[in-house]
């Protein structure tokens, strides 16, 4: 009875205690809020339009952006001074894009009506007119060439001299450096003379060779008497179509990212007359009594919501730059009310191209262009202009004041990045000082990756001298990339043939080296943040891989047989991921860039692919029977294997690097990288073919050396004296003891004498035996 009790006061406690656990809330344990170790840096971009670093905030509140940039002005090829731009700006947009994530719209223009390409369409189609069928070069078209020089110095060199015959003795009184100072364009007006005068004194009968010659001083005068004639629209659409298409070729030989957007300027012409009438409703602009319309600089830069100049506020009042900024054609301007004021719409006049406006016809001024086409497509507010640094002023203040007048707002763009110059060898390139680099010149003598490379050694917005140590680093530092990427390639592959031949699975704990090695990876990755950040810091971000690519390459070196391929990669691909995002295509594997300049092969039958490679493999194996069958010493099996290696695999684009103790690293070639090898071991056998030589030179003065002691030891050291007319005596053992007068040999002769016997003794002793 007692146990029946004390069982059911059990199971009344299990069961009081059950109720208790139903009704008691679980709550979840404490979570801490992980707190940054550090402050991530924000991105900051160097703004012209304060000439500071600010912070970049998108007008969209979200990753959204809006990009304007100005595009070409189509009248000739494209030169190096665009390349860094365009290039530096692909970088610089490809940054935002890939690694930041924003949703970039970006917008460039095609500057296809303007001065420039005017007068060059109007030249060049009065110049192929003049001389298409002229076979001779006859007395009339050489008056012709002497007037067009004399106009040409007249007007560019100097108005007193009017006799090409004295020109060359002008010139020899000049300091051609110091004229330069004074006039850059000098040099260029120098040439042109010069060499249309060496066409007059040659006379050839090689008619395109004279016109070569001669075309720069002959298009001025036949455009001034016909210039005005040419009125078919077609002369000004030709040539700019023409150097569009050359302009995006070159962009797309450099891996330049294309617009979201390309806008035209030609097609943009209504919209362009509905932009300036908004200016002048707004009481900004003015028409004048010959059809043209002005910005009145003076209205804008009274207003309390306007600034004039935003950009180069020093350069107001610049008037060589404003007059630049207006064009050559821009002759009639006494009725602008400030000089400060530009062209809005030009009157055209005849021999210039012509569209319908309230105020005649004309064209448009080259500002208004890049206002109305960035603001039809982006809106009225920007986040980002962009554009080379001699379009400061007075083109991007313009584009600014003449937006911002159209809008009534008091801020068009946001950030204003502008391109440092290029200069080559410490020269400013210019097209109108003729002496610019094509980029396809540059391309003839270096790769579109090692131009990219050398623009992005370089802060963006900072001036860039393109010179030849420049280049020697770039080229360096593109073989130091080249190597790693092959070397972990191979190290890869390596290591999977490893672990198959393998019983047991290579071993994957880490030691302190593969944490280092991580260690420093996660260290390489905040410096290229904090680049990026600061300015988009292509410079400090390349130097930070660079020397993260030294550091894998010390581990790979000190561990050897115990290297553990996974940091190896990372590294690897992570460096493979910068280069990519600033415009370094990468493989598909991420291990290391493309290489355009690899070989192209097709991609046949596997028969077709194997074929040369099982060839070496199959004549190793023949020449390996042949040497073991011969019973060969083992140095001619090496000399084998040498050969395969320096020879037939290097032929085929593989590179095998010998280990110790290990087996040989197998790494796949372009055509470039094997032709430095070649060379490489062209080098290496002609210095030891020099090296054989000196020695074999050196053996055979050392045998004639030789031979010429045995003819001297001949000579028995008994006889050596006596056939010598000096002495008239000898003792028993040869040595002289009368002189030949009879008289005796001097103590100190006798002891100078001996010392040649006890020699000569000695000598013949070595080659044949005792003299008894």
């Amino acid at each position: 009875m007692s146990h029946c009790r004390s069982l059911y006061k059990l199971i009344v406690r299990r069961m009081s205690s059950t109720v208790e656990t139903v009704n008691t809330k679980v709550v979840q344990p404490k979570w801490n809020v992980p707190e940054p170790q550090q402050t991530k840096p924000v991105l900051k971009l160097y703004n012209s339009l304060t000439r500071t670093k600010v912070p970049f905030v998108p007008l969209s509140g979200t990753k959204t952006v809006s990009w304007y940039s100005c595009g070409p002005t189509v009248y000739d090829a494209s030169h190096m001074g665009h390349a860094r731009n365009y290039v530096s700006i692909d970088i610089n947009r490809r940054i935002m894009s890939e690694y930041f994530g924003y949703d970039i719209k970006f917008v460039q223009n095609v500057t296809d009506i303007d001065d420039k390409i005017i007068i060059r369409a109007r030249q060049n189609y009065l110049f192929d007119n003049f001389i298409k069928d002229v076979t001779t070069i006859d007395e009339a078209i050489v008056s012709k060439v002497n007037d067009a020089i004399v106009a040409y110095i007249v007007k560019n060199l100097n108005d007193q001299l009017s006799r090409v015959d004295e020109f060359d003795k002008w010139v020899a009184g000049l300091n051609i450096e110091t004229e330069k100072v004074n006039n850059p364009k000098f040099p260029m007006h120098i040439t042109a003379v010069t060499n249309a005068i060496t066409a007059l004194k040659e006379k050839s009968n090689d008619v395109t060779q004279f016109f070569t010659l001669s075309k720069d001083v002959l298009v001025p005068i036949l455009d001034k008497e016909l210039g005005a004639t040419v009125n078919d629209p077609e002369v000004f659409r030709k040539l700019p179509a023409y150097w569009e298409n050359d302009f995006n070729n070159d962009m797309a030989q450099l891996n330049v990212t294309p617009p979201s957007v390309t806008t035209r300027v030609s097609e943009y012409v209504p919209e362009i007359v509905e932009f300036v009438q908004r200016i002048i409703d707004n009481g900004y602009g003015y028409a004048t009594d010959d059809g043209s319309v002005y910005f009145d600089t003076v209205a804008f830069d009274s207003s309390d919501k306007h600034s004039y100049a935003k950009c180069q506020p020093w350069n107001k009042g610049q008037l060589d730059l404003i007059e630049d900024g207006e064009g050559s054609l821009s002759t009639n301007t006494k009725e602008k009310k400030s000089k400060n004021d530009f062209a809005l719409w030009k009157a055209s006049k005849p021999g210039e191209p012509e569209w319908e406006s309230p105020w005649g016809k004309g064209r448009p001024g080259w500002h208004i262009e890049c206002s109305v086409m960035a603001s039809d497509i982006l809106g009225s507010e920007i986040d980002i202009h962009s554009g080379g640094i001699d379009l400061a002023f007075p083109h991007h203040d313009n584009e600014l004041a003449q937006s911002e007048a159209c809008f009534d707002n008091e801020q068009w763009i946001n950030y204003f990045l502008h391109t440092g110059h290029l200069h080559i060898e410490g020269q400013k390139m210019s097209k109108s000082l003729k002496n610019f680099i094509t980029i396809k010149e540059a391309l003839n003598n270096y790769s579109a990756r090692q131009l990219r490379l050398v623009f992005a050694s370089a802060q963006w917005n900072n001036q860039l001298d393109f010179k030849e140590s420049l280049v020697n680093e770039v080229k360096s530092l593109e073989t130091s990339f080249n190597n790693f990427f092959q070397n972990v390639r191979a190290l890869q592959s390596d290591n999977s043939h490893r672990q198959e031949g393998m019983s047991h699975n290579i071993s994957k704990k880490f030691t302190s080296l593969e944490t280092k090695l991580l260690n420093d990876l996660q260290s390489t990755q905040e410096k290229v943040d904090i680049a990026f950040c600061d300015n988009l810091a292509t410079a400090q971000a390349i130097k930070a891989l660079s020397d993260m690519v030294t550091i894998t390459n010390s581990y790979i070196s000190t561990v050897g047989n115990d290297l553990k391929i996974e940091p190896v990669l990372d590294v690897c691909k992570y460096i493979t991921k910068i280069l990519n995002i600033i415009g370094f295509q990468g493989r598909p594997d991420s291990l290391g860039w493309v290489n355009a300049s690899a070989s192209s092969k097709s991609t046949g039958s596997v028969e077709e692919v194997a074929m040369p490679y099982v060839k070496v493999l199959s004549t190793f194996r023949d020449n390996v029977r042949s040497l073991a069958i011969e019973k060969a010493p083992l140095s001619e099996f090496l000399k084998l294997t040498d050969f395969v290696r320096d020879n037939d695999l290097l032929k085929l684009n593989v590179s095998l690097d010998d280990r110790n103790g290990q087996s040989a690293l197998v790494k796949f070639l372009t055509d470039e990288e094997k032709l430095e090898i070649v060379k490489f071991n062209e080098e290496k056998e002609a210095r030891e073919e020099a090296k054989r030589l000196k020695k074999l030179q050196q053996q055979k003065l050392k045998e004639q050396k030789e031979q010429e002691r045995k003819e001297k030891a001949k000579v028995s050291p008994l006889e050596m004296f006596k056939n010598n007319e000096l002495y008239s005596a000898w003792d028993e053992n040869g040595l002289p003891t009368k002189d030949k007068d009879g008289n005796d040999v001097t103590k100190s002769m006798t002891k100078k004498l001996k010392k040649q016997w006890d020699q000569q003794k000695k000598l013949h002793e070595e080659f044949f035996g005792s003299v008894n």
